[in-house]
């Protein structure tokens, strides 16, 4: 591979104080030689973004419309070895020139178009290929092979990414010797190759996808709300451009992305980036996975990151969600609930004490018996939770969404927009989906999240997995949590197989759909959010019975002040200690504000009571799957004792209000 450097019109740094406005009138243009300095009429280039050209009879190249950002830059051509441009500084004021210039190799080249057998139009896909043993990679803003890095030191996540994107047309320089290439697009049945490649040829492949199904044309809609642009390794440079180009290849319509959002060296609004990258075929938003703390991880749909975290523990979890998520038009998932060090130890008092506020349940990367126990365990008191699957993709590490979990939405009206993914979660219709695969269950026509009356009328349920053909899988209908009717299934060659059972139901019950490998059934690879039979009132939340002690803090004599039920944005109610003390019922969410004049406010909120903090702190992953861990934290709730030691204000040292914790 040959580096050359880059020749700019106007000179732009990578150190560029003032912010870019993400813009489409970016542009590099150069020209490709041979190592003689002669034009190479007909060689690809193309952008680390997925645009790709050739070069004209005078070896010139020109790729406009490019948003602001960073880019690589790669041409190949028969014979020669790859030439690439790293970390070029494209802006919409400041055009690119470059030359290109390549030395003789023995190297071959594939090119091709993947497109669509029924329309013929260009399909946006992504394939694994090996030339030899070798995998055929795609390239980052640094030019490094993604996914491909071998000097990550232990313990450093780093995913091995063997994927290779296109938006329809692909060329890669190959190894003489045989090549192996499969490609995929969801919906479609995928596509092998296999041939010999000799040295220093070209080899055009047409590859024509058969169509399968379409999700959205279905009114489904492919997403995810937990994965990170730069999540902090950095291993790769990456920008949103690029992840734009990566998303749709792997046919997501709708992604929240968190996080940092680029490390490319372009300073541009993420923001107005997303927003340029976003169209009719992917809605890109930003937000954070936020609260994200020693309580547990959220992951929220409908707000974009906070301007300022609120610090932990001063601010449980809970009260984050309130004010920060739902109360500002989101919704919020307590994600990879009962994973290691992530696990949401909040979560008994979340469920508990606000059921309203929290609307799914998050299998995560990879469904588990232990998160299906645990979600129908909820369902079977009462708590109506959709399901959820993230990928928790983290781009700068290589670790793209589509190798994990993804969560299909059926907006309102088919219309899909940032209100639409909100209500779609809050009225549970999701289904969920690892490496492509689609199952829906639908009862009487109606979607998954619908609540039924109870009684003898007979009612249809269809259960239709979209899949790859030849594929054997087992659908199990569960009724509570408890195996309904199984049904072994070879997906036909049209991908589609449809179940169809007539059933009634008389008693208070839910129904969920799960698709799974024949011989392997404790791996789930699709699975509906359920229906609902009977009264499916949110339970009543409950409430906290909280003391407050307010004394004097040096000479411990009990103070009478005022104590204000409030949260993050109102005061509820006013109450006054006697003898210094006083009793009130809280929500979990709510905070307690002492005040006496001559002394500095004190404040605390429920779950910063002493006996909760150690009580969420000792949970373990085990503990959020038993029962009994949330009777406890209901007994909890019910002797929560909060002391107020106040200090005179004149004793406090400037700026310091006693029983508050700086903001982080």
């Amino acid at each position: 591979m040959v580096v050359s450097s880059a020749v700019r019109l106007i000179f732009a740094a990578f150190g560029l104080a003032a912010c870019v406005v993400a813009s489409y009138g970016g542009q590099i243009a150069g020209v490709v030689l041979g190592a003689d300095g002669a034009p190479l009429s007909r060689a690809w280039v193309m952008t680390c973004n997925g645009r790709i050209v050739q070069s004209g009879a005078d070896g010139a190249f020109v790729i406009a419309d490019l948003p602001n950002g960073g880019y690589a830059l790669k041409a190949v051509f028969p014979g020669m070895a790859d030439a690439l441009l790293a970390r070029l500084a494209v802006t919409s004021d400041v055009p690119v020139t470059c030359r290109l210039q390549m030395t003789p190799d023995d190297t071959a080249v594939v090119s091709g178009r993947i497109t669509d057998a029924v329309t013929g139009k260009s399909l946006a896909a992504w394939f694994e290929a090996r030339s030899g043993s070798a995998p055929i990679r795609w390239f980052d803003v640094a030019g490094q092979p993604y996914g491909g890095r071998t000097d990550v030191p232990a313990g450093v996540w780093h995913q091995s990414n063997r994927r290779f994107w296109t938006s329809g047309t692909f060329a890669f320089s190959a190894a003489p010797g045989r090549l192996h290439l499969t490609v995929r697009a969801d919906g479609y049945a995928p596509a092998t190759v296999e041939r010999d490649v000799p040295a220093g040829r070209q080899e055009s492949l047409a590859i024509v996808l058969e169509p399968l199904f379409d999700p959205a044309a279905a009114g489904w809609h492919k997403g995810d709300f937990h994965a990170h642009g730069v999540h902090g390794e950095r291993l790769y440079d990456v920008n949103i451009p690029m992840i734009a180009f990566m998303l749709r290849a792997e046919n997501y319509r709708w992604f929240y992305l968190s996080s940092e959002f680029n490390n490319d060296g372009v300073p541009v609004d993420a923001a107005s980036a997303a927003a340029g990258e976003s169209g009719s075929d992917l809605l890109l938003f930003l937000n954070s996975e936020y609260p994200k703390t020693a309580g547990g991880h959220v992951g929220s749909v409908g707000i974009g990151p906070p301007a300022k975290p609120r610090p932990y523990s001063r601010y449980a979890n809970i009260e984050v969600i309130k004010a920060d998520i739902v109360e500002q038009g989101g919704a919020a998932v307590p994600v990879h609930p009962l994973y290691g060090h992530m696990r949401s130890r909040e979560l008994p008092f979340m469920l508990l004490g606000a059921p309203e506020l929290i609307c799914g349940f998050d299998f995560y990367t990879s469904w588990s018996a232990a998160s299906e126990k645990t979600w129908a365990l909820f369902l079977n008191k009462g708590y109506r939770l959709c399901r959820t699957a993230t990928s928790d993709a983290a781009f700068d590490l290589g670790r793209t969404p589509g190798t994990m979990g993804a969560t299909f939405i059926r907006p309102a009206g088919g219309q899909l927009n940032r209100d639409s993914i909100v209500e779609a979660f809050q009225k549970g219709r999701t289904t969920i989906s690892w490496n492509g695969v689609l199952l829906l269950f639908s009862v009487d026509g109606s979607d998954c999240g619908t609540v039924f009356p109870s009684g003898e009328a007979a009612r249809n349920a269809v259960v239709t997995l979209h899949d790859t053909p030849g594929k054997k899988r087992i659908i199990t209908v569960t009724r509570n949590g408890a195996a309904f009717k199984r049904i072994p299934v070879t997906v036909p060659e049209s991908g589609v197989s449809e179940m169809r059972f007539d059933f009634s139901e008389r008693e208070k019950a839910w129904y969920s759909a799960a698709c799974s490998e024949d011989g392997q059934s404790g791996t789930v690879v699709a699975a509906s959010s359920p229906f609902y039979f009977g009264d499916w009132s949110t339970p009543s939340p409950v409430l906290a019975r909280v003391t407050v002690r307010v004394f004097d803090a040096a000479t411990q004599a009990p103070l009478d002040a005022e104590i204000s039920l409030c949260d993050m944005r109102q005061t509820d109610k006013v109450f006054c200690t006697q003898a210094g003390a006083v009793c009130v019922e809280a929500r979990v969410f709510h905070r307690l504000r002492a005040r006496l004049a001559g002394y500095e406010d004190a404040e605390s909120g429920v779950l910063g009571a002493p006996a909760i903090r150690a009580f969420i702190g000792a949970l373990s992953g085990e503990d959020l799957q038993a029962w009994e861990t949330y009777e406890q934290a209901k007994r909890l709730l019910q002797t929560v004792e909060i002391s107020a030691l106040r200090r005179n204000a004149e004793k406090l040292p400037e700026n310091q209000a006693y029983g508050s914790e700086p903001d982080a």
